[in-house]
């Protein structure tokens, strides 16, 4: 029988006081059951910065439950969505003159209970987690304040984004002995009316992410009834890239009868001013991302100007025994 694998959601790192931490990459499998209403997510992600004891937060529209998952799942989903490989062999022939060839030079180019209320806290996947209930973002605030977050004002404008819906808001905190650490995937099942993933970030994150991050990844995997698209609110249009489309291999273990889509985002700067919700997309066909054609090229060189003296000298010695 298949088990639901859940999936993901953006945070806001929460570090001390005068410490920055970034999100540098991030994997995410979103599993949707539109019957239940229900949401899965696995996620996965590699941070940075100066500090080492720091934690971050994780929005949901209803209160969670949190597992420990194998995130070997995404060495296996990034290898499905990768484009097929292709070696192809050619010949060809090189007309440029040896006189060109020998100057030539290659170069190679080388993501109205009590204000705060703590519903749950649980050990999980190298993570101290603990699910709030918050009527008040100033409340939340201090609480967070007290139990050793940093409460600047940019995170308490997103806070309130939250808490004026009533979501539920999961902290997580992370002992990393290095400033590049990757901790063990975790898993969050939760209700919601449609599916989304957290890609709202406080202002200072999005600085800081864009001053020490060249390359910034963000991989989401939604497995649906459909293929799906996502826009940034209620229609703000997502930027992220779509590379693959069509019915899991079995190899997956996810049911051949629901639809598994990947997309990438590469922006350092993500726009703070909403989530990612997915919907149906217009267009159902199965996407394939076109083939990595590998060319095995074979060059034979016959420079120009070396054929032309050949040439000339051959004209020469047969005009001479012609007479």
């Amino acid at each position: 029988m298949w088990s639901v694998i859940g999936l993901i959601l953006l945070c806001a790192p929460a570090p001390h006081a005068g410490e920055n931490i970034a999100i540098v990459e991030e994997s995410a499998l979103i599993v949707w059951e539109p019957a239940a209403s229900t949401e899965h997510f696995i996620r996965r992600a590699t941070f940075r910065g100066k500090g080492r004891d720091f934690g971050f937060l994780v929005p949901t529209p209803s209160v969670p439950t949190l597992a420990e998952a194998d995130d070997a799942i995404f060495a296996r989903l990034e290898e499905w969505a990768k484009p097929k490989t292709v070696y192809v062999k050619s010949h060809r022939v090189d007309w440029t003159p040896w006189l060109m060839m020998y100057g030539m030079r290659h170069e190679t180019a080388t993501t109205a209970a009590r204000p705060v209320e703590v519903l749950a806290s649980q050990k999980i996947a190298g993570y101290d987690a603990v699910v709030l209930d918050a009527t008040d973002s100033a409340a939340l605030q201090k609480w967070l304040a007290d139990h050793g977050y940093t409460t600047t004002p940019d995170l308490t404008a997103w806070l309130e984004a939250y808490v004026s819906q009533h979501w539920k808001i999961t902290a997580f905190k992370i002992d990393a002995s290095q400033p590049e650490a990757r901790t063990g995937a975790v898993k969050m099942s939760f209700t919601t009316p449609r599916p989304f993933f957290p890609y709202r970030e406080p202002a200072s994150q999005r600085e800081y992410a864009s001053s020490i991050i060249v390359n910034r990844i963000l991989r989401i995997f939604f497995l649906g009834p459909e293929r799906v698209t996502a826009t940034i609110g209620a229609s703000t249009p997502w930027q992220g890239d779509l590379r693959r489309s069509n019915t899991p291999p079995a190899t997956l273990g996810f049911p051949t009868s629901m639809r598994l889509t990947a997309f990438e985002d590469w922006s350092s700067i993500r726009p703070g001013f909403d989530d990612l919700f997915f919907s149906r997309a217009a267009d159902q066909r199965p996407f394939t991302p076109p083939d990595n054609t590998i060319e095995d090229v074979k060059t034979t060189h016959l420079p120009l100007d070396v054929l032309a003296v050949i040439a000339i000298v051959a004209i020469v010695v047969i005009r001479r025994v012609s007479r």
